[in-house]
């Protein structure tokens, strides 16, 4: 007898030990294959979760607000000279002057071209500047030659008061 094409190709298919076994193993390949892929893309979502969940449940903490002598050092620049405003309540001169001198910068002078920027920044602060000493001869009797200078707190009072910072300057 002779096997028409009929014949051979059978629907559903006859199943054979070899094809059974075979189909078997390849189910379970598959099987295992899915099971990594699922274990796998798990893994990812649940750590993806954790960390956001962690973000939302600890959030950064706030920054610590700057003490007087940790702030921020910052130099504005005004007619081709920097200047830098630092805030040291009851300093006295010579804390400024040194404090100027390590910026590689002097006690400022207060000129006809600055007097008015740097009384706007200055936002009613007395801070130590340089001054020209005027006449000659002091409580200590020294006398004072034209181009002296010496420390005053600006703007001055009618009353000494305390120095709330300085003003150091340094050409560009």
């Amino acid at each position: 007898m002779q096997a028409s094409e009929t014949d051979i190709l059978q629907f559903p298919a006859i199943r054979t030990p070899e094809t059974a076994g075979l189909r078997r193993k390849c189910l379970l390949v598959l099987s295992f294959i899915g099971a990594v892929l699922l274990a796998v893309t798990l893994t990812a979502v649940i750590i993806h979760y954790t960390y956001r969940r962690g973000e939302r449940n600890h959030p950064k903490a706030p920054p610590v607000p700057k003490m007087k002598s940790e702030q921020e050092e910052r130099w504005l620049l005004f007619d081709n000279d920097f200047y830098l405003f630092w805030q040291s309540d009851g300093a006295d001169c010579d804390t400024a002057k040194e404090f100027c001198a390590n910026k590689n910068a002097n006690l400022t002078m207060i000129d006809q071209n600055n007097v008015q920027w740097i009384l706007k920044r200055a936002k009613g602060k007395r801070l130590w500047i340089l001054t020209e000493l005027e006449g000659s001869g002091s409580n200590d009797n020294q006398t004072s030659e034209p181009g002296d200078v010496g420390c005053a707190l600006h703007p001055p009072a009618p009353k000494s008061g305390r120095a709330n910072g300085w003003i150091c300057r340094r050409g560009s």
